[in-house]
């Protein structure tokens, strides 16, 4: 007969399935996915001042709440309380206008020429159908969508203006500043890109993946396991019991010392923990005797997404090895988890 298990571990991951980029700002993260087929030239053209690190601290120096059009716009300053500094820029692109001005959407700025275009972006806070290309009007070029913190985009569009054209003229006219109550605009004042970065397509390990988890291919073997992000460490407890009798020598009823179980503990990073299986034997239920703990192998899990794992064991000198494909049993805080793993997400090195 085959012999019941349970396990125990503790991590997570996310899956990206588009290039997508973070802004990591003083008011909440802004998540763009890009439009790499319609706009190649832009989307790479936007990657390179990301991967430079060239938007980091930047802020946004300009909103149009009305007046035909709605949008917010930085990528070209950075302010330190008093002055600004300007962010240095790459050859102009060719312009890409196509994608429709639609709210959420983040297009190139550029001058009157329509293949001007370097560092600057905005976001589109409206439905901005007239800077769309039409007949004489080049149009401005949409390279992607905001896919999460559309509510964080809108409430940059809805503070308040204050004119700071006598640091660079009309390009800080309309300087939207945050909290602010009067005086002098302080930095703390200002809506500030802290990073700005690719996300990683690997899934990230979270706490949202503690539970039980079990093999549907199998009767009844699974896993519970539990997350500690604090520590980037996951534990892991396997139970095991017997279903087959042993001899009349040796009871096996819970309770008995012929009860035994494995533990697991290690690090994780990004989808993966590797731990090593310890083997705790020479117990007895409610006894506190000392038992026995014998390094016995080692288990990796692999998440693909907040509902799915691979679990890989290696036990006894290679003697017991196995692969499982294990699933969530409860759905409950699949949300929470994959929430979490979006934050977890601290983006790719640059390349």
């Amino acid at each position: 007969m085959k012999k019941f298990t349970i396990l125990v571990l503790f991590f997570a991951i996310t899956k990206i399935q588009a290039t997508t980029v973070r802004f990591d700002t003083n008011m909440g993260t802004i998540d763009i996915e890009l439009f790499e087929d319609e706009a190649p030239i832009t989307t790479q053209n936007f990657l390179g001042y990301v991967n430079r690190g060239d938007y980091n601290e930047t802020v946004f120096h300009r909103l149009v709440p009305f007046g035909g059009i709605s949008v917010i716009q930085g990528g070209a300053y950075r302010y330190n309380g008093s002055s600004f500094s300007t962010v240095s820029t790459q050859n102009p692109i060719t312009n890409e206008a196509g994608v429709s001005n639609t709210v959420g959407t983040i297009s190139m700025a550029r001058t009157s020429e329509p293949h001007s275009a370097t560092n600057q972006f905005f976001f589109n806070l409206t439905d901005n159908l007239n800077l769309n290309p039409t007949g004489s009007n080049a149009g401005y070029a949409v390279f992607g969508v905001v896919v999460q913190g559309l509510d964080v985009l809108k409430t940059m569009g809805s503070v308040a203006r204050f004119n700071l054209s006598s640091n660079l003229g009309a390009a800080t006219s309309e300087f939207p500043v945050y909290q602010y109550f009067g005086g002098g605009v302080a930095i703390n004042n200002v809506i500030r890109i802290n990073r700005a970065y690719v996300l990683s397509e690997t899934f990230q390990i979270n706490a949202g993946l503690s539970g039980a988890w079990y093999d549907p291919a199998t009767d009844g073997q699974g896993i519970y396991i539990e997350v500690l992000p604090a520590t980037g460490q996951v534990i892991m407890a396997w139970f095991t019991y017997d279903t087959e009798f042993p001899d009349d020598m040796t009871p096996s009823e819970i309770g008995y010392a012929g009860n035994r179980w494995l533990v697991a503990i290690g690090d994780f990073s990004e989808n993966e923990f590797n731990g090593t299986v310890y083997q705790t034997s020479n117990g007895k239920f409610d006894d506190p005797a000392p038992v026995t703990n014998e390094a016995v192998g080692t288990v990796s899990l692999t998440f693909n997404s907040c509902a799915e794992l691979v679990m890989n064991y290696s036990l006894y000198a290679g003697t017991l090895n196995g692969m499982n494909s294990l699933q969530k049993i409860s759905g409950a805080n699949i949300e929470l988890c994959q929430r979490l793993a979006s934050e977890a997400n601290q983006g790719i090195a640059a390349q």
